[in-house]
């Protein structure tokens, strides 16, 4: 375990919310997700190619937390695969564990639905920024104001209302 990780691991839910911000573990996955595009091959880098890859790192990396037994700092960080994205999915495991309230329980199980909610997300934002950036607009079309030259345009003239005539006594 890092030490970094260690300094993290004593620290409170709540001091980690507050450390680390409500986005904190959909951040690491999203870096996750960032380094597996960087690191792809250039030549065979496609959208579908490094999704792939995400999806293998993803439950590569759930398979290993739904072996965990009895959650220690040690168990979480215990076969962790040496790539970048690989450690940064298992951070985003380990931190989604710590921000957990610790009153009524704490459950791996509950870590699992989480980052698999937050995965999800992201890949689906992901879909929807390629799609944005790789689909073919259609140029705007030039709007031509259609005038209407069969109808005349009555205006209401407005007749001035009559000088009142006062009542003076």
């Amino acid at each position: 375990m890092s030490w970094e990780a260690f300094r993290l691991t004593s620290k409170s839910p709540s001091e980690l919310l507050h450390t680390l911000g409500p986005h904190g573990v959909d951040h690491l996955i999203r870096q996750a997700m960032d380094v597996l595009w960087r690191e792809y091959p250039e030549e065979s880098r496609t959208f579908d190619n490094v999704k792939r890859r995400a999806d293998e790192v993803y439950n590569r990396n759930t398979r290993v937390w739904s072996a965990i037994k009895k959650p220690s700092p040690q168990a979480f960080f215990e076969n962790l695969l040496p790539y970048p994205a690989d450690g940064f999915f298992r951070q985003a495991m380990v931190l989604c564990w710590m921000m957990m309230p610790r009153t009524g329980g704490r459950d791996v199980a509950d870590v699992r639905k989480i980052i698999s909610q937050m995965y999800q997300r992201n890949v689906e934002a992901w879909q929807a920024d390629n799609r944005l950036f790789t689909t073919e607009r259609k140029s705007p079309s030039k709007q031509t104001k259609k005038t209407n030259t069969n109808k005349t345009t009555k205006k209401a003239i407005r007749k001035k209302p009559a000088a009142r005539k006062s009542k003076r006594k």
